[in-house]
């Protein structure tokens, strides 16, 4: 695995420990000041949007849950990263169990390393059409 991927299974795993504790403050840490999130359900684009777009996630019912097969950094440099995974996304409910079937997903990111921790400035997730 070289550095850029580490890096951006790195962001990936905060995040989905951030959702998986349902912590709004974990997961906005991870999230630039002035981010842009979109995401299947709707769009953010600019900080505030994105974090009451996070928030929303937050409060549905069940936890996110992701899994990243595949992860393709596509710009690696000393204070950026961009990358694109594939893999799915479903919901877990308390216990872990899952609600439903989990869907195909697709997501391409930009991250910017700022005050020594990498945040996210471009989050973009959706689930494919068949």
């Amino acid at each position: 695995m070289t550095d850029a991927e580490q890096v951006a299974r790195g962001i990936l795993a905060e995040l989905q420990n951030g959702f998986a504790e349902h912590d709004l403050a974990a997961v906005t840490t991870l999230l630039d000041d002035d981010a842009v999130v979109f995401g299947s359900a709707a769009e953010g684009l600019d900080g505030e949007q994105s974090r009451a777009y996070v928030a929303g996630m937050l409060a549905r019912e069940g936890t996110v849950r992701w899994s990243w097969d595949r992860v393709v950094p596509v710009l690696f440099e000393p204070t950026v990263l961009a990358f694109g995974v594939v893999g799915t996304v479903g919901f877990d409910d308390a216990q872990g169990h899952p609600l439903g079937v989990r869907q195909p997903f697709r997501l391409t990111c930009v991250a910017l390393l700022r005050d020594g921790r990498w945040r996210l400035k471009h989050f973009h997730g959706s689930v494919p059409q068949r």
